[in-house]
């Protein structure tokens, strides 16, 4: 594959765009997520976000006038820490209906776009050593469920076309929500808290125009 997108770079050409049809594309990437929230686990203010990692996929229709709709799934993983305690792996999964923007490419075979939306998301939150040590310590299990959860998106960035129908994306995407989560303790106790799971996203991928 990299040998294949090497030579679409070497026999790049301008080329012109076609005007008359819409566009379907399908597209992957991966990247960066940091958290923007000042506290991870709302009214706990020393837990916070490790930097984590951001992948997934989506689908395009655009029309004519460039304007199109996008379904996004990606899954973002951050880790939850407090006073230097690792306590849990967010591992979430939206699923994001995006309504946005896509532009031909010029003459240097560069275009932008831009999206927003929304949908829901499904996590777990995997247990890291500070929670386990906690449990082993104090004898006391701990079984976490965190329910599903609104998310809102927004994000933009610039293609570049290697050719009509291959193009490297990059930009950025901002995941906002907060997930309820359920901590049932096995010794009868169960608390609720609320993880607050927005995030910004850097990303690069490939993306195929059909």
């Amino acid at each position: 594959m990299f040998l294949v997108v090497v030579s679409a770079c070497i026999l790049s050409t301008s080329f012109v765009y076609a005007e008359e049809t819409p566009s379907f594309s399908i597209g992957a990437f991966g990247g960066l997520a940091v958290g923007t929230s000042g506290e991870a686990v709302k009214d706990y203010d020393d837990t916070k976000w490790e930097n984590g990692t951001a992948y997934g996929g989506s689908v395009m229709y655009r029309m004519t006038n460039g304007f199109g709709f996008e379904l996004l799934v990606e899954q973002f993983e951050m880790k939850l820490e407090e006073n230097g305690y690792d306590i849990g792996t967010l591992k979430a999964t939206p699923i994001l209906l995006m309504i946005g923007y896509q532009s031909k490419p010029n003459n240097l075979n560069i275009a932008f776009h831009a999206t927003i939306g929304g949908g829901v998301a499904s996590s777990d939150l995997d247990k890291e050593t500070g929670l386990k040590d906690l449990e082993r310590y104090s004898g006391v299990k701990i079984d976490i469920s965190n329910d599903d959860a609104f998310m809102f998106g927004c994000g933009a960035g610039i293609d570049y076309f290697f050719t009509r129908n291959i193009a490297l994306t990059l930009g950025g995407l901002f995941v906002a929500g907060n997930i309820d989560s359920k901590w049932d303790y096995r010794n009868g106790e169960s608390k609720n808290y609320t993880l607050k799971a927005s995030n910004i996203q850097g990303l690069v991928g490939i993306r195929l125009w059909f």
